[in-house]
């Protein structure tokens, strides 16, 4: 008897709990029993209970509730614990073999990205330079460019007043505003592209991951030598690498907003 109300008693909060979140403004007490049936005492009960745990809040002047920071600090775990490499295996593989290229997958990690998958195509007889843990600046990189069109612009600006500007090729953007105007691109298209701005010789199209708030983390490429990746070969190429891009971020319960 006494487990079972302590299971009744755990749905009732989470049935508070997630009225709070979806709710825009917070709740009154008064509010949350409405919308539940439970009697205010018990809603009471169960608010002061989170609240002294952090998942809820109350602004003493209103007496309203909100859902608090402390399921942002557990959601953070639960994003960073994910097996990131592991979810994006099939779907890479998938789109190394389909496009015939070898493929990336990078992480952000402050101003730089990080390889840390890549699947290399057995077509043709030349190998990308690129390795796992190899670091290389955002602003540089289709895949960098694609994360970071999904940024806010005043997040971005800072980013690209931190980093050191400088070109890793001739093709490299050093402008801040040509840079803006390709980040507009890439937001207009649904991908970035790599001229040769990382490394001579290779073309890359790229495309961000986005979390369930669509700020991405991460991205994948398809590189290949400049000789196969043409305009035309680029715009076949856009619907493979968003395909693959979407099924990731269903596995990792993030946005796939694209067409």
């Amino acid at each position: 008897m006494a487990e079972s109300s302590s299971v009744q008693s755990l749905d009732r909060a989470f049935d508070l709990l997630e009225l709070l979140c979806k709710s825009r403004n917070g709740m009154s007490i008064g509010a949350l029993s409405a919308e539940t049936g439970l009697h205010k005492s018990t809603v009471h009960r169960l608010l002061s209970s989170m609240c002294m745990r952090g998942y809820v809040q109350r602004d003493a002047a209103t007496s309203i509730y909100r859902a608090g920071m402390r399921l942002c600090e557990l959601g953070s775990f639960v994003m960073e614990n994910m097996d990131v490499v592991e979810r994006a295996r099939w779907p890479m593989d998938h789109l190394s073999r389909e496009t015939e290229e070898t493929v990336h997958l990078v992480m952000r990690e402050e101003n730089d990205i990080v390889y840390i998958h890549k699947v290399e195509s057995d077509h043709g007889a030349i190998r990308m330079f690129s390795r796992i843990g190899m670091r290389r600046p955002l602003y540089c990189t289709g895949v960098g460019k694609a994360i970071l069109a999904t940024w806010p612009d005043k997040e971005v600006h800072a980013l690209w007043q931190e980093s050191d500007i400088k070109p890793w090729t001739a093709h490299t953007i050093v402008s801040e505003d040509a840079f803006f105007h390709e980040l507009e691109r890439v937001r207009r298209l649904g991908y970035a592209l790599d001229d040769e701005e990382n490394e001579l010789g290779v073309r890359c199209i790229a495309a961000a991951i986005p979390d369930y708030r669509g700020r991405a983390s991460y991205a994948v490429s398809v590189s290949a030598p400049i000789s196969r990746m043409s305009d035309e070969r680029i715009g076949l190429l856009r619907g493979p690498l968003l395909q693959a891009c979407d099924e990731i971020a269903a596995a990792l319960g993030g946005s796939m907003s694209r067409g």
